[in-house]
């Protein structure tokens, strides 16, 4: 996770800080809090480290290496007290102990966002096009003033309150990411941050492992559009818009390709035009100009001129492995960061299109957390790749397997690659590579295809 400090500029004293969080002070002391940290390798002086639950283990066990590194305070469940005051032993550090660290963070999140009333807030939600949107909105605002906006993927339940902790006094916007993967968790994000502005990309199928069904997923993301929200924004092809009105007694404004002239300059991105002004887009993919759509409607909103749009948005690329772009002997589509469904035909449907001089050769690693759609979901993959053959394929993971067994059976065309064995397939995509070839990298964030591009990257 990266090093994303708390408070800004701001600085307040330890009980502020403990009230703040819902806490207990044991150790008393009149240190200064200026930071927040989760990873005790990144405290210093006037730190505050929380001790956070993890899958493999929790962060009390680094509260004495958050003391090493001048952390002034710790904040752990209160049924950790006597291992925390061993630790802290031999170091001036304060002890806050709460029920639950991470509800802690949470509320030191949300007193935190009261402060700063000047600030107009959006939430941006969806089950794929979340950074883009935010990336592209984010450019926009900060024409018009103070932009804080998510760092990079900093969008779960731990990642919104470190996310918000940037505002300061002068921040006129905070453009918010906001992902969610289990029941509840938008209940949270909504309670820290009370966006005054909301949009929801689109309704797919994405973590369906957790959340079992798709009307569940549509019933937590719509949660986004709360009571006390100003405005609600949403894709115009998205089939659910009069239930989300429904629920949320809001009436939902749409977006959509149409509203804007896209010239396709292929893999150098797009040539926009809106209400007369023209700008260029270094985005891959059509679905990527309906997220910069999103963005643009929700600036109107918050006072942006179509000049403010035009500037915001000269130049705008996404972020690393959302359709980026790297360029050498061969073409690389980065797409690695996430995989769903509807993403993964999207892009595919791109790479139909795009014409090309050379080969293009498309590897696939698998879609995580589909649960019982899993499979159905890679074998319309391997479905769509047998009615548009494009060149060389490369399918990777168990999950894979019966999408390569479905275009082996149906005789695909190009060649055909599998392997469950990341280094066999490292070796066998740079081994076939040509110069002049175009790669794309499709996968769950897990799989982390983006190993591959140091390699391609050498050929030619």
């Amino acid at each position: 996770m990266a090093n994303v400090g708390g408070f800004s500029n701001q600085r307040f004293p330890l009980a502020k800080v403990a009230a703040m969080c819902g806490g207990l002070v044991v150790r008393p002391s009149d240190c200064i809090i200026e930071d927040v940290q989760i990873d005790s390798r990144q405290c210093s002086s006037n730190s505050l480290f929380f001790a956070l639950g993890g899958t493999r283990e929790h962060g009390i066990m680094y509260v004495g290496d958050a003391a090493k590194h001048g952390c002034s305070a710790v904040v752990v469940p209160a049924s950790e007290k006597e291992r925390a005051l061993a630790m802290l032993r031999p170091y001036a550090c304060a002890l806050i102990l709460v029920q639950d660290p991470l509800k802690a963070l949470q509320s030191l999140a949300r007193e935190y966002r009261k402060m700063f009333t000047q600030v107009t807030n959006v939430g941006i939600t969806g089950s794929c096009g979340k950074s883009t949107t935010k990336e592209a909105l984010a450019s926009i605002t900060r024409t018009l003033g103070k932009t804080v906006k998510t760092p990079g993927n900093l969008n779960s339940e731990i990642g919104l309150p470190l996310s918000i902790l940037q505002l300061e006094n002068d921040t006129q916007f905070g453009i918010f990411e906001m992902g969610i993967d289990h029941v509840g968790e938008m209940d949270r994000m909504v309670d820290m941050l009370k966006p005054d502005i909301g949009l929801l990309t689109n309704i797919g199928i994405s973590h369906l492992e957790k959340f079992t069904s798709r009307s569940t997923i549509l019933a937590e993301k719509g949660k986004l559009f709360h009571p006390r929200m100003q405005m609600g924004f949403v894709s115009d092809d998205c089939p659910y818009t009069p239930i989300l009105e429904k629920r949320s007694n809001l009436t939902l404004k749409r977006y959509g390709i149409s509203d804007m002239q896209a010239v396709d300059r292929g893999i150098d991105g797009w040539d926009l035009t809106f209400e007369g002004e023209r700008f260029h887009v270094s985005c891959v993919g059509r679905h990527l100009i309906r997220d910069v759509m999103g963005a643009i409607q929700v600036s109107l909103s918050l006072g942006a001129s179509k000049r403010n749009i035009a500037e915001g948005l000269e130049g705008f690329r996404p972020m690393q492995g959302r359709s980026s772009v790297h360029k050498s002997g061969v073409t690389i589509i980065d797409d690695s960061y996430n995989a769903s469904p509807d993403s993964t035909s999207s892009i595919l449907s791109y790479l139909k299109a795009l014409a090309w001089k050379g080969e293009k050769k498309i590897v696939l690693g698998p879609m995580k957390e589909l649960g019982t759609e899993s499979r159905k979901a890679h074998n319309l993959v391997a479905r769509q790749l047998y009615a548009s053959p494009m060149g060389s394929a490369y399918l990777y993971g168990e999950e894979m397997k019966g999408a390569y067994d479905l275009l082996k059976k149906g005789g695909y065309a190009p060649p055909l690659f599998y392997t469950e064995d990341f280094c066999e397939l490292e070796n066998h995509v740079v081994n076939a590579s040509r110069k002049g070839d175009l790669f794309l990298l499709k996968a769950s964030r897990s799989v982390a295809m983006e190993r591959l591009i140091p390699a391609l990257s050498q050929v030619g």
